[in-house]
């Protein structure tokens, strides 16, 4: 991820921050940097950022860090002396009473993430103020662009007063009370003044607004249409909900050392039926098409896509609700091994934060890393060195790659396909690494871990990436009901405080159920364990619709001994 730099002296640095970036980790512990704050400072190499400033994850815009220890006294003066000057941009749903006016309401907490306006006589309302400018009305008065400068600073305060004036912003799924959908929260920070801290020299930073500020009011109308009704009766909003989809991951396209993502997560971006993931110079772009016959690609989203894209190559596949039950033949028909657009690449490079993996745009469903992943992947990177990793469901052996990167004393890979796991060791290779033949073990992952356990062989990270669904000659597998007994038997190889890594992408099984499952195996199989943290998609590509839980599921714990020791 590359963050823009809108200015940098010795005190201050000055970016602007995507939407669907926080500007500080949730979790201090997550050793992912996903976060404007540690983006920022490996990107400056700075010792050092401090924060006066912040923005809700979905708005986007100027954020201001300390470059330096020295700076935070005289911004601490700026920001609680109301030096600073904070300009904001929202469209939002409905026409404000006057074309310019103040919301004075005090704001107070409600629940979990939420805030609420107060009672003037809650003595627990913090005082707000935010005065506001109608720059338009749209849609015939059933949106408006408004200017908007806070004189406090209290949490989603824009947000909540606006939503009070009758007026919420445009995909916000917190304060907009009938829940409209937008491919994003139409909130932007453009413009922030302050004196500088260490001379009082007047500074304006700006960030002007990106596409979708242009585009939204023309594509809201559109928003959650199936991709082929909107190919074929709305291409001019298709085309602008692909753009701002396309915007979201500019900071992603920026960084050199990222070729693989998602580029459309499909109604979270406002196309249904649809995903898109690059892959260097290929875009694998998914139908969810149960009908049959399946229906072709739509030739005006190919174009769309080649021109906004740039891409050299398109493949297309049709995902099914079971692909295990295919037959070669139908595999063939959903995921043809040539593209619809540019060249056959077969086989290409593409990057992960600067890993090198093999892609097979043509190989079937599955062409070789999963984009949803991206960040467990660096955890484990963070997690792995010397240890001894138990990487089960290796697929391509992408958790293997970026354990062996990080220096892991011993990665052993386990898969019941024999392609794959030579995949793998061209992964390895593609990266410099050795390829022992004793690290790619072929064979059903729940004889294996009960052999390795009998072995009394024991492993610091053992992960957890089962499909949803699977079948061999003598077992099947079905996460929703069995993840709990595949955890167990996993516990029995995990080393006295190690960590199981359990992950799950079945969407239709909770998150609560799925952490009870999994503790239910643990002790089952005789070990306690603490959930040490919880993890799931990349927000920044991979956006959780409004009113839906994230479908990944990614939880880290760590064992004690036998018999609760």
């Amino acid at each position: 991820m590359y963050i823009p730099v809108v200015y940098e002296d010795e005190d201050l640095v000055v970016v602007d921050k995507p939407a669907g970036v926080p500007t500080h980790a949730a979790d201090p512990g997550d050793p992912y940097p996903a976060d404007a704050l540690r983006v920022v400072q490996a990107q400056t190499g700075r010792p050092y950022l401090g924060m006066h400033q912040r923005l809700d994850a979905e708005t986007s815009g100027v954020l201001l860090f300390a470059g330096r220890r020295a700076a935070n006294a005289g911004l601490a003066r700026a920001f609680e002396g109301r030096a600073v000057e904070k300009g904001y941009l929202a469209l939002v749903h409905g026409k404000p009473p006057q074309p310019e006016g103040v919301i004075d309401v005090p704001i107070v907490r409600d629940r979990g993430e939420r805030y609420r306006p107060a009672a003037a006589s809650d003595p627990h309302g913090l005082p707000a103020r935010t005065h506001y400018r109608v720059r338009e009305t749209l849609a015939g008065g059933a949106l408006a662009r408004l200017e908007l400068t806070p004189e406090t600073g209290r949490p989603h305060q824009i947000r909540v007063h606006l939503a009070a004036l009758g007026c919420p912003v445009v995909g916000d799924p917190l304060y907009d009370p009938l829940q409209r959908p937008a491919p994003r929260l139409c909130l932007h920070a453009p413009r922030l003044a302050l004196p500088h801290p260490m001379t009082g020299r007047p500074l304006t930073f700006v960030a002007p607004a990106a596409d979708w500020w242009a585009l939204m009011p023309a594509v809201l109308p559109a928003v959650g249409g199936h991709v082929r009704d909107l190919a074929d009766r709305a291409p001019a909003a298709l085309r602008g909900l692909l753009q701002v989809a396309i915007g979201r991951r500019a900071a992603l396209a920026a960084d050199p050392r990222v070729t693989i993502y998602r580029l459309v997560h499909a109604t979270a971006d406002g196309v249904a039926g649809l995903t898109v993931d690059r892959y260097g110079d290929a875009l694998v772009v998914s139908f969810y098409d149960e009908t049959e016959p399946l229906p072709p690609c739509p030739p005006a989203l190919v174009e769309m896509l080649g021109e906004l894209t740039g891409c050299r190559s398109i493949y297309v596949k049709h995902r099914p609700k079971q692909a295990s039950r295919l037959t070669d033949e139908q595999l063939a028909a959903r995921a043809p091994g040539r593209p619809i657009f540019g060249p056959d690449l077969e086989e290409l490079v593409a990057h992960e934060d600067g890993l090198a993996y093999l892609i097979r745009p043509g190989a079937g469903l599955s062409v070789g890393l999963f984009p949803d992943m991206r960040e467990t992947r660096g955890r484990v990177r963070a997690w792995a060195a010397g240890r001894r990793v138990l990487n089960c469901f290796a697929y391509t052996c992408g958790f293997g790659v970026a354990a062996s990167m990080a220096g892991a004393n011993r990665v052993l890979n386990l898969d019941l396909s024999r392609p794959a796991l030579e995949w793998g060791k061209a992964n390895y290779r593609a990266n410099g690494l050795p390829t022992d033949d004793h690290d790619f073990v072929f064979g059903d992952v729940f004889d294996w871990l009960a052999r390795l356990a009998r072995r009394n062989e024991q492993f610091d990270l053992v992960i957890l990436d089962p499909p949803g669904f699977s079948r061999t000659k003598t077992t099947r597998f079905a996460a929703a009901q069995d993840y709990g007994e595949l955890a167990g038997l996993a516990a029995r190889v995990v080393a006295a405080d190690g960590l199981l890594l359990a992950c799950c992408n079945v969407a239709e099984l909770p998150w609560r159920a799925f952490r009870e499952r999994v503790l239910a195996g643990i002790a089952a199989a005789g070990r306690r364990a603490t959930v040490e943290a919880v993890y799931h998609e990349p927000a920044l590509d991979f956006p959780t619709p409004a009113g839906r839980s994230p479908y990944l599921k990614v939880a880290v714990l760590r064992l004690g001994g036998r018999g609760g020791k």
